[in-house]
């Protein structure tokens, strides 16, 4: 049973103040911080800012205290009707934390073998290499990415990812194209779209790494038009469809996010059908059962990114991820560009049998969630103990 909830401000890797909260029982204390995301989409559960949301918690724990903790989703739609909609009147950010730590206090931190008692599968973390657009860079292309889908365990699949951010820092030092590193620990390069994907592309088929792309293209889509800055071109929707299939047969991209703007289901279902790819919706979906029943409908992609904030309830992503694997969407879980050490995410991949986490590879508030993994990794014994890549062919 809960018997305080306690929550303090505190600060996130683009150094805004954020929220830790901690809930308890009768065995302790047990925490979440909330990240948050530097672009979020229109279909977004709604945030507060973090006094506001302080302010409204006295409210909130009058009616959480008492609950019985296992009972998560009970935890939840209490905290979806205080919330009213999109969350608006207590914020998804203090939603997010409060569900989370519930869950921690429920599982006692199990959190993985409580949402899934028999998970064995353990995700390779999808990692950040060249930032641009949003996240800062000279790039219209939000985040130039790689994995290894080939990797035999947990550890050489993370080792591929840092060998390639390591290999790409050497290079463009030594070439003087660098001029540091953005939100997500990601590398920011002075050249264009097109030999930022030339760069990367060579240093990642050294190392066997894929590689993908999140686009972001919501982010410069404007009166109709997906406005690339960095290669000085201006596509309308269907150009922009023949633009994206063109990069992802150039370059023999294995993961491509947001390649349209938030509503555009039409173009993503006609990209689905003219390549072999992960074509994965963020801000279409926002991690909203609605949003994904649709694209099921309209076959608008293959993949969705499950983002617990962007819904606002753990509850409601784990609904969102099952919607999503029924209708043969792959869903990979995802961090925030304003991240904690919080490695709650890495428990929910493992849980909802995510092939991939999206997590970035450098900062200590990346490294916690790939060290995470290593732990579950090895906390998942015997012959059930396996990558969940496997079930991904590219």
């Amino acid at each position: 049973m809960i018997k305080d909830i306690i929550a303090l401000p505190s600060y996130n890797s683009r150094g805004e103040q954020t929220l830790k909260v901690w809930i308890m029982n009768k065995s302790g204390f047990y925490s979440a911080y909330a990240p948050s995301g530097k672009s979020r989409g229109k279909w977004e559960a709604k945030t507060l800012d973090a006094k506001k949301a302080l302010k409204v918690l006295p409210r909130i724990k009058k009616r959480l205290i008492g609950l019985k903790e296992k009972d998560f989703e009970i935890f939840d739609d209490t905290l979806e009707k205080l919330g009213g909609k999109n969350l608006g009147k207590i914020g998804a950010n203090l939603s997010t934390a409060l569900s989370m730590a519930n869950i921690r206090a429920a599982s006692d931190n199990k959190v993985y073998k409580f949402l899934n008692p028999d998970a064995r599968h353990v995700p390779f973390p999808l990692g950040n290499v060249i930032g641009g657009g949003a996240h800062g860079g000279f790039t219209s292309i939000q985040e130039f990415l790689v994995f290894d889908p080939k990797a035999k365990d947990i550890f050489q699949a993370i080792e591929t990812n840092f060998k390639v951010w390591n290999d790409v820092r050497k290079v463009l030092r030594l070439k003087g194209f660098t001029v540091g590193r953005n939100d997500e620990g990601a590398w920011i390069m002075r050249k264009d779209d097109f030999k930022t994907l030339d760069f990367i592309t060579k240093i990642a088929e050294k190392h066997g790494a894929k590689v993908g792309v999140d686009i972001a293209a919501g982010e410069f889509y404007k009166r109709g038009k997906y406005i690339y800055h960095s290669l000085k071109k201006k596509f309308n929707s269907g150009e922009q469809l023949e633009f994206v299939k063109d990069l992802i047969k150039t370059y023999k991209l294995a993961y491509v996010e947001d390649p349209f703007h938030e509503n555009d289901f039409k173009s993503f279902s006609e990209l689905k059908k003219k390549v072999k790819c992960l074509i994965v919706g963020d801000d279409l979906f926002a991690t909203n059962p609605e949003r994904i029943i649709k694209g099921i409908d309209k076959e608008a992609g293959n993949g969705i990114l499950i983002k617990p904030d962007q819904i606002g309830l753990v509850s409601r992503a784990i609904l969102t991820a099952e919607i999503a694997k029924r209708g043969g969407f792959t869903p990979v879980v995802s961090h925030r560009s304003g991240e904690t050490e919080d490695a709650f995410i890495s428990d929910l991949a493992v849980a909802i049998e995510a092939p991939l986490l999206k997590c970035g590879i450098s900062g200590t508030e990346r490294v916690a969630k790939v060290n995470r993994l290593i732990e579950i990794w090895n906390g998942i014994k015997g012959t059930k103990r396996k990558p969940q890549m496997a079930k991904l062919k590219f």
